[in-house]
């Protein structure tokens, strides 16, 4: 009995954290079913909103790996403008399956873009995207003086959000928690500069590990290769499997795309800690 009453004890006070006080009693003193209501719902809403956020625009730390290690910033910029290689244009972007989030390019960037003012081919304009926060689920971070990249991170959306066409492919509002199956995960990986980090876990070659990763193709992802370092299927073909979508799952349990192992909570941890590669504890 006591402990019963310990337990009932603990949910009153856990659910007195959980919803303001302000709704917890009146100007009399009384429990308003009305305010109680009310504050659930704004503390909901809240909620809502703080985790919009948390899934479109936080790396975690991200940037650590993919700008610190792969140095993924580097080809993006391309050596004009202190980088490596051609760089990464938005044709090229949107060619790899990146998606452009129209409600966020800037004014004056729509308005060029409209005019056919805006070359597509250049690596300076996927800067503009990145620093206008544009480009779904890519951070860019810059020097003091705005312009030089210095890193790269990236956050849940780059798979798990996707755009509706609405301006033009890849281009458009944003559609949260749908899996991008235009994005080539394995392709932008190979356009690292360094892949010491892969070459190191799989214990093989960079030729080696960019064949891996380029089998994956569009709207694939071998979230395992980590654990087993297996690439391949006996078959011959890629162990890749399909981007699955972040919303819908209410009920599920296990997360069926990858054998069924691990629940949908267990699996977001994995995938955050080490697949993005934040800045967690798994």
């Amino acid at each position: 009995m006591q402990k019963r009453l310990h337990g009932i004890f603990f949910a009153l006070l856990l659910s007195s954290t959980l919803i303001p006080a302000a709704a917890q009693m009146s100007a009399k003193g009384k429990i308003s079913g009305k305010d109680f209501d009310n504050a659930a719902a704004e503390q909901a809403e809240r909620y809502l909103e703080e985790g919009r956020e948390t899934f479109r625009f936080d790396t975690f730390g991200s940037e650590d790996f993919w700008g610190g290690k792969l140095k993924l910033h580097e080809a993006i910029a391309g050596e004009k403008l202190g980088g490596t290689g051609p760089g990464l244009s938005p044709q090229k972007a949107l060619e790899l399956g990146l998606k452009v989030d129209v409600n966020a390019i800037p004014k004056d960037v729509a308005d060029a873009l409209n005019k056919g003012a805006v070359d597509l081919a250049d690596p300076a304009s996927t800067l503009v995207l990145l620093r206008a926060n544009a480009v779904v689920g890519v951070t860019g971070f810059f020097a003091e003086d705005g312009k030089t990249l210095t890193s790269v991170g990236i956050q849940c959306a780059v798979c798990h959000s996707t755009v509706d066409d609405a301006y033009a492919p890849g281009i458009g509002q944003r559609l949260d928690g749908w899996p991008n199956r235009d994005l080539n995960i394995g392709a932008i990986v190979a356009l690292a500069p360094d892949l010491t980090a892969f070459t190191e876990m799989l214990q093989i070659s960079e030729a080696e590990v960019k064949k891996a990763v380029e089998a994956w193709g569009p709207g694939k992802f071998d979230a395992e290769l980590n654990l087993d370092g297996k690439a391949f299927r006996p078959d011959g073909k890629t162990a890749a499997t399909l981007n699955p979508p972040a919303f819908g799952l209410a009920g599920v349990n296990n997360h069926t795309w990858t054998g069924a192992w691990g629940t949908v909570s267990y699996w977001n941890a994995y995938v955050g800690n080490l697949e993005m590669h934040g800045k967690g504890v798994f």
